[in-house]
């Protein structure tokens, strides 16, 4: 379940290593000025200033906290449980995308294998590997990160990220009706309403075709 709370109100195996050598996923630092730095702060301006890498398990709390901030205020539901985040982070790592900065989880992208036209139920819950299309679960941003187009950011290199894997050939997502717009201007097109309802709640389906045009700022790097 999509609701993306940063812009409104906001297999295993062989993939595992094609994502770990993907050009696309080399540590991507962000210049900053050249400044004197006391010893207290020494140690912690040696992480990088910005990197994006797939998450692992021991990412999870992070991942769950910035979650539940995002949501339940909003919603009252998160679109994954710890459980779920520690399942999906175990079993297909490499449909995940995290942002860091200066070590700290700032932004996420969660998503599964699914293997039928439309996502159901069951697709809440369920990875299937060695499919062409990918379920995304949840995009959210840190509180304190919100209203800086960190979403927008993440879900393009998410997307490009996704283009340079072999055999993906679409992404899916259900989302609240104010974010339709979002994703549109993201390159997704909608399939309809979708037939999944949690807690009363009505969503679109949306679909992104990796194969198609490119929602591009610079070269993929693929």
């Amino acid at each position: 379940m999509i609701m993306h709370h940063c812009e409104a109100a906001l297999h295993e195996g062989n993939m595992t290593k094609q994502v770990s050598g993907s050009p696309f996923l080399k540590p991507f630092f962000l210049k900053t000025p050249v400044r004197v730095v006391t010893p207290r702060q020494q140690r912690r301006h040696t992480l990088p200033a910005s990197e994006f890498r797939n998450l692992t398990p021991q990412d999870a709390i992070s991942v769950f906290e910035i979650e539940r901030e995002a949501f339940v205020s909003v919603s009252g539901e998160c679109p994954l449980t710890l459980n779920e985040v520690l399942n999906f982070l175990g079993q297909c790592p490499e449909l995940s995308l995290g942002w860091f900065e200066e070590g700290q989880l700032v932004a996420f992208i969660i998503g599964s294998g699914w293997h039928k036209e439309r996502l159901s139920q069951e697709a809440m819950t369920q990875h299937v590997p060695d499919t062409p299309t990918v379920h995304i679960h949840v995009l959210s941003v840190h509180r304190h990160c919100r209203q800086q187009g960190k979403g927008s950011i993440l879900l393009w290199r998410y997307l490009q990220y996704l283009r340079c894997m072999p055999g993906l050939r679409r992404a899916l997502l259900i989302c609240e009706d104010f974010l339709v717009p979002f994703y549109l201007k993201a390159g997704f097109k909608e399939k309809g309403p979708s037939e999944i309802s949690v807690s009363n709640m009505q969503f679109q389906e949306m679909e992104y075709m990796l194969n198609g045009q490119v929602y591009a700022r610079r070269n993929s790097g693929c």
